[in-house]
């Protein structure tokens, strides 16, 4: 009788054990642990192949419009994003109009049955030798070779048209003050005036195999390569030029 009492109360406590949902729930949570690592990595896509896509696309492009001095930095992506590993091979676009210089955003879609989009933070850096002043300068100064140095600079900090020869730019007149080292923009120059209004100017007229020398009087100020309209001053005439030199004016007749 006895031995009938102990073994029921054993039987109870195994089944009070057996269902205690405490223990359950310490079990199934132990498991979840244990394959979570293999079930995440089965499941999400990897942000490490995203960035990769990215880059790839990013060389790919600045190939066809940059120069070989090129460098592109993508920003680290959020840790806790979580996207669905797509069921086809994810692909790089950028949006219309994005220029490949400077800070930008590259974006990376699923098209496969669960789509979505991603952005990425990148930079791309374009370097080039251009043409830079070598000291301090003032407005108003011719700019002669001893004025200028070449430097490597990023050509996305730079704004309006840049040198990269120094043959176009020698003999332009400063139009503001530069600090050393400082990038020679387009607009920060003008042709020097090799001929103002009012000025009297040699007219080499060529005929043939024949040139002739008279005198005339500018209408207009003009640099060198200008069209300018003078004045003969013997025949009273009014033709049109090509500067030549200070005060020559070439003309074909």
């Amino acid at each position: 009788m006895r031995q009938t009492v102990m073994k029921q109360n054993i039987d109870q406590s195994t089944a009070k054990v057996a269902l205690n949902p405490r223990i359950i729930h310490l079990v199934f949570a132990m498991m979840i642990t244990c394959i979570s690592p293999i079930a995440i990595s089965a499941v999400y896509q990897s942000p490490t192949e995203l960035r990769g896509i990215a880059l790839d696309y990013l060389t790919s492009q600045v190939k066809q419009t940059h120069g070989p001095d090129t460098e592109i930095t993508l920003s680290a992506m959020d840790r806790r994003l979580r996207l669905i590993q797509c069921s086809e091979s994810p692909s790089a676009f950028l949006s219309p109009g994005t220029k490949l210089q400077g800070k930008l955003s590259i974006g990376i879609r699923c098209n496969g049955k669960k789509p979505w989009t991603v952005y990425i933070s990148a930079h791309i850096k374009n370097f080039a030798d251009i043409i830079a002043a070598a000291y301090p300068l003032t407005r108003g100064t011719e700019i002669s070779s001893a004025d200028v140095i070449t430097i490597r600079q990023d050509l996305s900090l730079l704004r309006g048209r840049y040198f990269k020869k120094t043959n176009n730019l020698i003999g332009k007149i400063l139009k503001r003050n530069m600090s050393s080292g400082q990038a020679f923009s387009a607009n920060f120059v003008k042709p020097q005036l090799l001929i103002r209004r009012g000025d009297e100017v040699t007219i080499l007229a060529s005929m043939g195999g024949l040139r002739v020398r008279v005198k005339g009087q500018a209408l207009h100020d003009a640099a060198r390569g200008d069209r300018v309209r003078v004045r003969n001053k013997q025949s009273k005439r009014i033709i049109q030029g090509t500067v030549v030199n200070f005060g020559v004016v070439n003309v074909q007749m």
